[in-house]
């Protein structure tokens, strides 16, 4: 039963509880009446009794004269004289059916059988057949019971006058028990007059926890409680706003993480899952059970074993969808307030970090194997010469000619290696500098027009674009720089090299075009790689380490621009930068 049966009942039981006190009370005052009346009668036989005891004793004999008790009885009562074992001896009716023994009878098994000094009952007497009080007492003599004696009298029960009071009282009762119900509704109708007013305010406040309630006037006895309940609600409102609020919140994040999250339920079904989870797996969420809806191993063997051992685990695993991923997976175990068990995955696509890892090993690896290449070669001749080739002038001359050559070349690798670790940050820490594109052109075809001629290389270049642009500080130089000298290191003799500049769309093209040994398909895949050759033999001998088309993809991405390359095995190879451009104003 709950408490609003409880509250719906408690009238009746108050109703009923009045009417037991009312019948209980009607019921006691009846018995008291009775009793006290029966007392009373009780009290006068046996009074009467002991002025009748010397009538029956004679000089201490058991002796009596029936005339004089006769006499000494009046007619309403009725007198019975029994011998010690309650045979009738005499009996003032004098009626036939006065005889024989009454020892059964309740007053006389009082004193014959329970040994009392007095005995008495209420019943119908079989020989007048009405009902009577009876009282008995032994008579003795020397302390030895010789005879009882009896009186008996029409029982007169409850007079006239006390069956009136006994009304009354009756009345009393009733218009107490009348006004107590009526003081109770009174009192239960004032106290439910607030819950009925704030009921409907709370039944709508349950409906509408969005709404903010309208604060209604109250009585004044009841104000304090009012303004607490409006002050509840508004409380509730504002949670419920924030709730919301921060459910949007974590259901936008949720959504819009690039990292994988599901849960998984202690009975081992999966609950939830964001978009990126299902962008791995290349499958949709549905709630199911995690094994139906992972199928590698290591994710169902992960999740299993937190499960049981009720700890973090974490691993890492490659899915094929669509294109092979690196992923690392970590699933908690998290217990909430009413313990239930929940399981949290998440999942972190790894994969171009350790593409960068494979990538910075390689790098590692390649710059230690082209750094030894040229310090090799210098320690090498400069043992040799050490050893005793100094004293011949004309060896010492071509080793240290070689030595000079191989120190540059080393310079050369350091530099480019420095210029390639600037990361996006320290470019644009530099200062910007406002230069004309097509000067720095010119300057670099300058610059190695001598290793050009020395190839019999002829530089064709073409622009009208004379305008100038800020970049920072020699950025744009560094990128003609390395096409140029690429150019001219992989191209044949007697080769030509063109070089353009044009302005189109908002757009710096700049174009080198040679006529050298180009690149394969396969080569033009990986050409932008660190240290990547397309001939390593040939390369070597020039003296090129494989850095130059890195650095220049590193320096047009800062720049905002892009690097593209399209060649041809034995007809050359064309490289196109394209560069956003604003005249005057940062890029």
């Amino acid at each position: 039963m709950n408490e609003e049966q409880k509250r719906k009942i408690s009238p009746w039981m108050l109703v009923a509880g009045i009417l037991i006190l009312f019948i209980s009370g009607g019921l006691y005052t009846t018995s008291f009446f009775k009793e006290e009346v029966l007392q009373q009668q009780r009290e006068k036989l046996t009074t009467e009794i002991d002025l009748l005891v010397p009538f029956v004793t004679n000089d201490e004999m058991f002796s009596f004269k029936s005339s004089e008790l006769d006499q000494a009885i009046s007619e309403d009562e009725r007198l019975t004289i029994l011998d010690s074992a309650g045979k009738i001896i005499y009996d003032s009716s004098h009626q036939k059916e006065a005889t024989g023994t009454r020892e059964m009878r309740p007053e006389i098994q009082q004193i014959l059988k329970d040994k009392q000094k007095i005995g008495y009952s209420v019943r119908e007497s079989a020989t007048v057949q009405e009902k009577y009080l009876y009282v008995a007492k032994p008579i003795q003599i020397k302390n030895r019971n010789v005879g009882i004696i009896r009186i008996s009298e029409k029982y007169t029960g409850i007079s006239s006058h006390l069956v009136q009071f006994q009304k009354q009282l009756f009345a009393v009762f009733f218009i107490l028990a009348v006004a107590i119900l009526v003081l109770y509704y009174v009192l239960l109708k004032q106290s439910r007059k607030p819950i009925q007013f704030i009921l409907p305010i709370l039944k709508d406040a349950i409906k509408n926890p969005n709404k903010k309630q309208k604060v209604v006037d109250a009585p004044s006895e009841w104000q304090v409680l009012y303004d607490t309940v409006y002050e509840l609600m508004d409380e509730t409102n504002s949670l419920y706003v924030r709730q919301k609020q921060d459910e949007t919140k974590l259901q936008f994040l949720f959504e819009n993480l690039e990292i994988g999250l599901f849960i998984v339920n202690n009975a081992g079904h999966l609950t939830l899952a964001n978009e990126a989870t299902e962008r791995l797996f290349g499958k949709k969420f549905k709630e199911c059970h995690y094994q139906e809806w992972f199928t590698q191993p290591k994710v169902i063997k992960l999740i299993r074993e937190s499960m049981r051992m009720q700890e973090i685990s974490q691993s890492e695993f490659q899915v094929a969808f669509q294109k092979s991923r690196d992923v690392k997976i970590t699933v908690r175990p998290l217990r909430s307030d009413s313990d239930e068990i929940e399981y949290v995955g998440i999942l972190y696509d790894v994969t171009e970090i350790r593409q960068i890892e494979r990538v910075h090993e390689d790098f590692i690896s390649n710059i230690s194997h082209e750094l030894k290449t040229p310090t090799t070669s210098i320690m090498g001749f400069a043992e040799t010469l050490l050893s005793g080739a100094k004293d011949d002038p004309e060896t010492t001359t071509d080793f240290l000619t070689i030595i000079e050559k191989e120190s540059h070349r080393l310079m050369r690798l350091i530099q480019n290696i420095l210029m390639l670790l600037k990361t996006e940050k320290d470019i644009y820490l530099l200062d910007q500098v406002s230069l004309s594109p097509k000067t720095v052109i010119e300057e670099e075809i300058e610059r190695y027009r001598h290793q050009a001629q020395q190839k019999e290389l002829t530089i064709i270049f073409d622009s009208v674009f004379d305008k100038k642009f800020k970049v920072p500080s020699n950025a744009f130089q560094l990128i003609v720089k390395n096409l140029i000298e690429n150019a001219i290191e992989y191209s044949e003799k007697n080769g030509e090299i063109f070089v353009y500049l044009v302005e189109q769309n908002d757009l710096l093209i700049f174009t080198v075009e040679d006529t050298g040994i180009g690149v394969s398909d396969e080569d033009q895949a990986r050409i932008f790689e660190r240290f990547y050759r397309v001939s390593q033999s040939r390369q070597r001998n020039t003296g090129g380490s494989g850095l130059g088309l890195s650095i220049v993809q590193h320096y047009v991405s800062m720049l905002g621009g892009t690097v593209k390359l399209t060649s041809e095995l034995g007809e050359g190879t064309t490289v196109i930068v394209k560069l956003p451009f604003t005249e005057e104003k940062g890029i």
